[in-house]
């Protein structure tokens, strides 16, 4: 095997070899006159083309063709309104990389990439401390996918290997789900920040107050618990607020029932434990 460039094997005694255009150079191997023309027409029409060489000759050739998502061309919108670039990283010939790109309004494209040119660009990306979220589903994406902050894998289609090397592995395929991923992540953040900053500065107040004899030691636990209580009842939010999202996309009862429960359940722990740290404090 040749790292993104081609494989071999033995069938029946005869050395198979697919190969793609730069390995097809390489080993000087020629291609008719006829075949050179229907292969470049096959490259204008943004086709993917494999090389097939019997015994050192050149025996014929694969036109593939890549199919995009109905829901892929919003995803990416959806990302960029999330003020994430979308970039493209292909194994692919120019054109075929120009191809998808164009339907997917996608700007920055990187065609015929090996595994260590997708590594080298996410390794540049990250000296200019930029975070890279990388999406991958075959072997050659593993490495890139090792390299990435955030590493997500298509867990149905995706090979096992890049599997292993993510994060995130979406078992259903629905990329449309990664806007929502990379939204309530931020939310989560924000959140996170929110909730220490809150505490920092009440836990700060309560000290100079107490260090003033404005606040007893029995109303400073119950200060010090209500800020536990209050970060309780955020966090059942963003997760009702999940719930809620996939209610609103799929329009299914299930998840509603599940928003309403879980939002209901929290609230009731919430509320009980802040009940009965002011009954145990008041005894």
């Amino acid at each position: 095997m040749w790292t993104g460039r081609g494989v071999s094997a033995q069938v029946s005694g005869v050395s198979v070899l697919a190969e793609n255009q730069k390995l097809l150079e390489e080993q000087q191997i020629s291609v008719p006159k006829a075949a050179q023309a229907d292969i470049q027409a096959a490259l204008q029409k943004g086709c993917t083309v494999i090389h097939i060489v019997t015994d050192g000759k050149f025996a014929g050739y694969l036109v593939l063709s890549d199919t995009v998502r109905t829901e892929s061309a919003g995803m990416i919108a959806q990302l960029k309104e999330l003020n994430v670039q979308p970039v493209l990283l292909t194994g692919d010939h120019e054109n075929a990389a120009a191809a998808i790109a164009s339907q997917l309004q996608i700007t920055e494209v990187h065609a015929n990439c090996l595994p260590e040119d997708k590594m080298r660009w996410i390794a540049d990306e990250q000296q200019k401390q930029e975070s890279v979220c990388m999406m991958g589903d075959g072997v050659n994406d593993a490495p890139a996918l090792k390299k990435a902050n955030v590493r997500i894998a298509m867990g149905g289609i995706g090979s096992d290997i890049a599997v292993d090397a993510a994060d995130i592995a979406l078992v259903d395929d629905e990329v449309k789900e990664l806007p929502h991923l990379l939204g309530l992540s931020k939310r989560m953040m924000v959140i996170i920040k929110c909730n220490l900053t809150f505490s920092m500065s009440l836990n700060f107040l309560a000290i100079i107050l107490a260090m003033t004899g404005i606040l007893t030691p029995v109303v400073g636990a119950l200060v010090h618990n209500a800020g536990s209580v209050l970060v309780i009842l955020i966090g059942v939010l963003v997760l009702g607020t999940g719930i809620y999202y996939l209610h609103q996309e799929k329009h299914d009862s299930e998840s509603w029932k599940i928003y309403t429960i879980v939002s209901v359940v929290g609230a009731l722990l919430a509320v009980g434990a802040a009940v009965w740290l002011i009954l145990g404090y008041l005894r």
